[in-house]
């Protein structure tokens, strides 16, 4: 099956222009999580301050310990409500792109194409924020944050865990998982073939080729009952992993362990 290719120039921005046309929402989302992970990188903990306040709590060191803990607590309600578009904007991607499930060049054209970049691209925030998430949990206290929010921060990888879990429940509530198998296993295949036979026209659609990879096969996992490593896989995930081990997503780390990382059954 051909590959998640993107030919230099005009094919590009064919793609982004449909994600644009069609679904702009989706876009929006995906713009919203790359400024909300540039705000996380630039964020600062309030320790110092905290500490300052409970060893010496005075008016002026309670003050600036609310300055450090307020935007905090904003920022981790900021990405929680992310989540909660992800949450929205996944299963609508998913019918989409299973409504041709039977088109031999389901990773071909700018429709799919755009499809699949925008589902990867948002997976691709989704590895981001869970490896940076400790940066401000670790320094927001608790009773400030509610219970929905505590539950979503306490799992190792909540972003990651919204978008699996999404593509689940849109797999069961359209009562054809095997369908949305088929179409994720085909988008898998394809990008696999691209990576191993060297077709990728620049880095930058080889690396998008890996990235669709990794989301497929995650998403196969979850939605299988029997996960990727099942004998009823229609991914080699042997072989996935072998290619994957070659390339680096998320904060340069290796394709295989993000993967395995975020797989229920290939810990």
């Amino acid at each position: 099956m051909p590959g998640i290719q993107s030919a230099p120039g005009a094919a590009k921005s064919r793609n982004a222009q449909y994600v644009a046309d069609n679904f702009p929402e989706g876009e929006q989302i995906l713009i919203a999580g790359r400024e909300l992970l540039l705000k996380i990188r630039a964020y600062q903990d309030g320790t110092n301050e905290v500490r300052a306040a409970i060893s010496k709590p005075t008016p002026e060191n309670e003050e600036a310990a609310w300055r450090k803990i307020g935007p905090s607590v904003m920022l981790l309600k900021e990405c929680f409500e992310h989540s909660q578009s992800l949450d929205r904007i996944i299963p609508d991607i998913l019918d989409e792109l299973c409504s041709q499930v039977n088109d031999y060049d389901i990773g071909k054209t700018d429709r799919n194409r755009g499809l699949a970049r925008l589902l990867a691209d948002l997976m691709q925030n989704a590895f981001e924020f869970d490896l940076l998430k400790e940066a401000i949990v670790s320094n927001v206290i608790p009773q400030d944050v509610s219970n929905r929010m505590t539950l979503f921060y306490a799992y190792h990888n909540p972003m990651v865990k919204t978008v699996v879990e999404s593509a689940s429940q849109f797999a069961k509530d359209s009562r054809n998982e095997q369908l949305v198998l088929d179409c994720i296993s085909a988008l898998a295949a394809g990008s696999f073939n691209t990576v191993k036979q060297g077709k990728a026209d620049s880095p930058e659609s080889e690396r998008l080729c890996v990235l669709v990879l990794a989301t497929c096969c995650i998403l196969y996992d979850w939605i299988s009952p029997s996960g990727i490593g099942g004998e009823q896989s229609s991914i080699d995930s042997k072989a996935v992993l072998n290619l994957a081990s070659e390339h680096t997503l998320a904060d340069s780390t290796s394709a295989d362990k993000v993967i395995r990382t975020n797989c229920k059954t290939l810990r």
